[in-house]
């Protein structure tokens, strides 16, 4: 009898689990995605869900005496939701160093400057002007003909910044001849079904997220450097500098110096990431922006 009232009881106090659960409040976005079955309440991504996704082809050239760091990138972003967007917003991070940008905590003056400066950006080949470009802290936000459900959209965008010196949050130059680089390039932010863009700014200690996406990089540095950096190196015959090094990485037991050019390819969510230990040489640049898995 004891045993049967325990069953019973626990079977009651489950069933008062589960009807406080049913009365609790719903956030009225998170209400909006299981309705549209984007969402659902398991946890699991609804019969509807769908993410965003773009392909980045990217050139980065960095001068280490002037920590100027330069490049371009073309990017075709496909719209898979079911919403027609007018605007794109973009992710600036290294703005947390822009002066008047939103920060969780001081930075040496030093290292305080104009941000990421964007020189060009055009919309499927159209040069677009500065009343469609708004850019707050580490957010751009792009205006542009309306990308409907199911197509996709071309960007054209030149930029360049200066790495800061004397901070290191997440990036910047580590001593005269070496620096970890991060989140190198302008970036499209998310858009989801349950806030549509990220408008969040960055502020230099909460994470944030993005986007599933292919990358092609291209990184020029001098030529006694060594870059290391996420991806498959594409043209490893060509920057390593003895066949003998090149038989090392492809072993892989040891990552050789590489001359000026380094070409980077990754596919975020199905490649793996290999970990190569590296030589101890004196100058180094620790390129990073695109996630491993």
């Amino acid at each position: 009898m004891k045993k049967i009232a325990c069953y019973l009881l626990f079977f009651f106090l489950l069933r008062i689990q589960s009807f406080e659960q049913s009365l609790l409040p719903i956030v009225q976005n998170y209400q909006k995605a299981y309705t549209n079955e984007t969402r659902s309440l398991s946890g699991k991504p609804g019969s509807r869900y769908w993410q965003n996704r773009a392909q980045y082809n990217i050139r980065v050239n960095f001068v280490p005496e002037t920590r100027i760091i330069s490049g371009t990138e073309e990017i075709v972003y496909t719209n898979n939701s079911p919403d027609t967007l007018k605007q794109v917003w973009f992710k600036l991070y290294p703005n947390l160093y822009q002066k008047g940008a939103q920060r969780d905590f001081v930075f040496s003056p030093e290292d305080i400057g104009e941000g990421v400066r964007i020189e060009q950006v055009a919309v499927d080949e159209k040069i677009i002007t500065g009343k469609n470009i708004h850019i707050s802290g580490t957010n751009m936000q792009v205006t542009t003909a309306p990308l409907l459900p199911g197509k996709k959209i071309q960007f054209s965008v030149h930029y360049s910044y200066v790495l800061n010196k004397t901070s290191h949050t997440r990036t910047g130059m580590v001593d005269d001849n070496s620096a970890f680089i991060a989140y190198f390039f302008p970036r499209i932010a998310v858009y989801d079904d349950v806030d549509g863009w990220n408008r969040i700014p960055y502020t230099g200690t909460l994470e944030f997220y993005n986007d599933f996406c292919d990358f092609d990089v291209a990184v020029t540095v001098p030529a006694n450097y060594i870059v290391n950096a996420t991806g498959n190196l594409l043209n490893a015959s060509e920057v390593l500098r003895k066949v003998t090094a090149l038989q090392k990485l492809l072993t892989p037991q040891i990552l050789q110096p590489v001359i000026s050019l380094l070409k980077i390819k990754r596919t975020h969510g199905s490649s793996r990431r290999k970990t190569l230990p590296t030589l101890p040489l004196p100058r180094a640049i620790i390129i990073y922006g695109m996630p491993a898995v």
